[in-house]
């Protein structure tokens, strides 16, 4: 019964990562002039006025392609790990763990906590669930 309930969380998880490496990757294209959708240009201009907005609380200051570029690494480290989680190897989980730190980062680095908080805790939570699968699997980690 556990290796259907990880591939399942694996599968969401590699959809979740493929979707942010494509959306990061796509914005950052728009932004560094190699894309041009009109439709791209309004989420530009809300990270940028958001960027614009929190940058006297900002740790590590953020332009708008380093914030996408971020966001498209978070898919790739993402997808990563749901492959290896996937393969039911070890280093899925560790990659997994990964973007979770990188997620909770962005929330320290901008000294806020928004509605995206419930996209991190329902990772958090799928995460938890692919340990418990693992540990139950008898696999040594």
């Amino acid at each position: 019964m556990r290796k259907p309930i990880r591939l399942v969380i694996s599968l969401l998880l590699l959809s979740y990562g493929l979707i942010r490496l494509g959306v990061g990757g796509a914005l950052l294209g728009q932004e560094i002039g190699l894309l041009e959708f009109h439709a791209f240009q309004e989420p530009i201009n809300d990270i940028h006025g958001f960027l614009v907005k929190s940058s006297s609380k900002q740790i590590i200051p953020f332009s708008v392609a380093g914030y996408v570029s971020y966001i498209a690494l978070m898919g790739v480290v993402l997808a990563v790990g749901a492959l290896g989680s996937l393969r039911n190897q070890l280093y899925g989980l560790k990659w997994i763990g990964a973007f979770l730190a990188m997620y909770a980062l962005l929330f320290v680095n901008f000294q806020t906590i928004n509605p995206k908080a419930i996209h991190l805790a329902v990772c958090a939570v799928l995460f938890s669930v692919l340990l418990w699968v693992r540990k139950g699997s008898g696999s040594a980690a």
